[in-house]
């Protein structure tokens, strides 16, 4: 047997899937721990019954039959409760296929309860209510009270329950439909029933071995297709008994929550636990997260490396008046933060703070994260190790911004899209030069709150889009509650009066007048010269210039929008 080989025999097979769900009812097939969660979009999942309709391949099934070792499994197949086995039945983990076999298992064992209240379902649970039309002949979500009522619109939740069938055949036939119709469409649904419950799907089953084995192949298998993300292979590969690294990571987001970093990316959380773990933190080495030393380390280094992003999380509340990751330009000044914060040996004084800031404000506006590659990630990670430790020194502080203030600032943007660090870092801007005022009743606008809010698509327009360049500018964005419309124009208009209140939003007389007059482009060049005037002089404070020479470009997306 080769080095490394799993100790572990497979068989091929092929199982039916109205077998495979009677297996999933009474327990017997399960999902390990170290699985990633369920990812699919609804579209993915109409997809896969419409290849199971029409006959197409699926892929094939990996299941592993562990003897002699327990392994922590999932409670849930997609929105359902798996029930507990038999223990005296053997038990069957799912390795490959947990997002087909979810799919399949929540949409056709769904309960009638589940819908009952379909009116106020969120989008997620809407997602797993899918069915098939029957006059246009595919598959299709089900969001309207009505779709559930339609006799041509027939649950999927319906095809293997004979009790639920029935009602929607008898459904049909009682219904207003033309003779002919009920006909075509009951043949239909006798047609989709039968291509449902006969369907056939390759497996190889994998019995014996050690959890070793199954992490080992589990994640080789996953870095095809859809690939996990790097913290959710690194949850697969780290697992063992005593120590869940997605425990962990959940345990590390909990505690940033506070400070309005609790959404974080879990990656760049995982990055700073590798780094106070001692290991490669820029591109995971997977082989090594499979060594016990190395996940005794992670496990070790939670602790501080929790205190350490606590306060880099406080420094940006604090100092930097930022009070969302939604808003954090890039989420590796997190990661940096927290190493500077692990290392410092004491109390951080005010002048180390100052530079600290001066550091945030040349990266988010030079893009620096954006074109560090890996050897200058590691060496960034060492610089503010280096700053901490210096305590602040003139020659210490000196190196520190040689390595990170060198390069220019980007200059003012054509282009709105607030995946670019430029436009947040312009937002923090106007957010943090001065408090920001509400014309209509004179109260504070927060604009980390509304940035916070997980249902905000983005800040309101002034003029709406009309495919051109002005449209499009950051200039005609704007710092404003969803509840006061849209479009912003007509609110500027009715308060117009307000010139004191709309001067916070760096929107002059002129800028106002020319709101009134309905001339965009007046608006946008009058808002553009005020925003660019304030954004050269908050920089100015901490010594820092835009480049004028750069010309202007469309924002590139350069930052994790899930910060």
């Amino acid at each position: 047997m080769a080095a490394n080989a799993p100790a572990a025999s497979a068989r091929p097979d092929i199982i039916s899937l109205d077998v495979l769900l009677n297996d999933v009812d009474e327990g017997r097939v399960r999902i390990p721990r170290f699985q990633r969660p369920f990812v699919w979009t609804p579209q993915m999942m109409r997809e896969l019954f419409e290849s199971v309709i029409s006959g197409y391949p699926i892929g094939s099934l990996l299941l592993w039959s562990p003897r002699e070792v327990t392994v922590e499994t999932l409670s849930r197949f997609g929105p359902l409760p798996i029930p507990d086995a038999d223990p005296t039945s053997p038990v069957s983990l799912l390795l490959d296929g947990h997002q087909r076999v979810a799919t399949l298992y929540g949409v056709l064992r769904l309960p009638e309860s589940f819908v009952l209240n379909a009116a106020n379902m969120s989008a997620e649970e809407l997602g797993w209510c899918i069915g098939y039309d029957l006059e246009a002949e595919e598959t299709r979500q089900m969001r309207r009270p009505h779709d559930f009522d339609s006799p041509t619109i027939l649950p999927l939740r319906a095809l293997l329950k004979t009790v639920d069938f029935v009602r929607f055949a008898r459904n049909i036939d009682s219904s207003a439909l033309s003779a002919p119709d009920k006909v075509r469409y009951l043949d239909r649904a006798d047609a989709v029933q039968r291509k449902i419950r006969d369907y056939r799907i390759p497996l190889t089953s994998m019995r014996d071995g050690n959890v070793d084995d199954a992490v080992r192949i589990f994640s080789r298998i996953n870095r095809s297709g859809r690939r996990m993300s790097t913290d959710q292979m690194a949850v697969a590969l780290t697992y063992h008994e005593g120590f869940n690294l997605e425990v962990s990571l959940d345990r590390i987001l909990e505690a940033l929550s506070p400070y309005g970093f609790g959404d974080v990316s879990r990656t760049i959380i995982l990055q700073t636990l590798l780094q106070g773990a001692g290991q490669t933190f820029t591109k995971p080495k997977f082989d090594d997260l499979t060594k016990r030393s190395v996940q005794d380390a992670l496990k070790s280094a939670e602790t501080p490396v929790t205190a350490a992003l606590k306060s880099a999380a406080k420094f940006l509340n604090e100092e930097i008046k930022l009070e969302t990751g939604k808003l954090l330009p890039y989420a590796l000044q997190l990661l940096c933060l927290a190493v500077f914060f692990k290392d410092a040996p004491g109390s951080v004084s005010d002048g180390i703070r100052q530079s600290l800031k001066k550091w945030f404000w040349a990266t988010s506006f030079s893009g620096w994260f954006a074109s560090a590659n890996t050897s200058e990630m590691i060496r960034a990670s060492e610089a503010m190790t280096e700053f901490a430790m210096s305590s602040g020194s003139p020659l210490g502080t000196l190196d520190f911004e040689t390595f990170f203030v060198d390069r220019p600032l980007r200059p003012f943007p054509k282009t709105f899209d607030r995946r670019s660090a430029r436009i947040r870092a312009m937002l923090l801007v106007q957010m943090v030069s001065q408090v920001i005022i509400d014309p209509a009743d004179d109260s504070e606008i927060n604009g980390s709150a509304i940035f916070a809010d997980p249902d905000r698509a983005d800040v309101p327009y002034v003029f709406p889009p009309d495919g051109t360049a002005a449209a499009r500018s950051p200039a005609n964005r704007i710092l404003l509650d969803r509840k006061r419309g849209g479009y912003a124009r007509a609110f500027i208009e009715q308060w117009a009066s307000k010139v004191s209140a709309w001067n916070t939003h760096a929107i002059g007389q002129e800028a106002i007048s020319a709101a009134v007059e309905k001339d965009l482009t007046k608006f946008v060049n009058a808002r553009e010269t005020e925003i660019r005037d304030r954004e050269f002089n908050f920089l100015k404070g901490f010594d820092l210039h835009i480049d004028d020479h750069i010309s202007a470009s469309v924002e590139e997306v350069d930052t994790d929008d899930n910060n």
